[in-house]
């Protein structure tokens, strides 16, 4: 998963061959949600912001001028797609003010509780701590990668990884200290 292997798989998509594409689609796909969950404390929509983010990217991928930097490429595209999504949200609430709120009926899919606990703590990290940590974590536990998606220097990403693993840290150990 380096950023050369995603320099292929581009130029295999402009080759005519979809099947790549769905090749960066599952090795950026978790790392995508994550940005968006962060964005939107909704599994559901976070889901869905990420499909639209690879559509975006699929129709705009002529445009990369650097396929070696697809990662930071794709995150981008999934930030400026969520800043739309919350003005739309703020629009249709003021466009709905004093209607019932239909989206407390909306059950979302159940998961363990425990990874439910740590998404919460995650989005409470500063955004560049949070994309650390999703980069690092959710795209097998790669640093180079991580690093390349994120366009920092080694040391540099791992000093952000380490602030937030610490933070972190701090953040569980309040949480536990709060329920005793």
């Amino acid at each position: 998963m380096t950023a050369s292997g995603d320099k292929v798989l581009i130029e295999a998509v402009f080759a005519g061959e979809k099947e790549a594409f769905g090749e960066l689609y599952d090795r950026y796909a978790p790392l995508v949600r994550a940005v968006c969950y962060d964005k939107t404390g909704s599994l559901a929509d976070a889901q869905d912001l990420a499909q639209d983010v690879f559509l975006r990217a699929y129709e705009r991928l002529g445009r990369l001028r650097e396929p070696d930097r697809f990662g930071r490429w794709l995150i981008g595209i999934a930030r400026l797609r969520c800043k739309e999504w919350r003005r739309q949200k703020l629009r249709s609430r003021e466009k709905f003010a004093g209607q019932t709120n239909t989206d407390s009926y909306i059950c979302e899919p159940s998961h363990d509780g425990q990874i439910e606990k740590l998404l919460k703590v995650i989005t409470k990290l500063p955004e560049k701590e949070r994309l650390a940590v999703h980069a690092f974590y959710l795209r097998s536990g790669s640093a180079e990668d991580a690093r390349r998606v994120m366009g920092l220097s080694r040391s540099g990403f791992y000093r952000v990884l380490e602030r937030a693993r610490g933070r972190l840290k701090q953040l569980i150990n309040q949480k536990q200290e709060q329920v005793l």
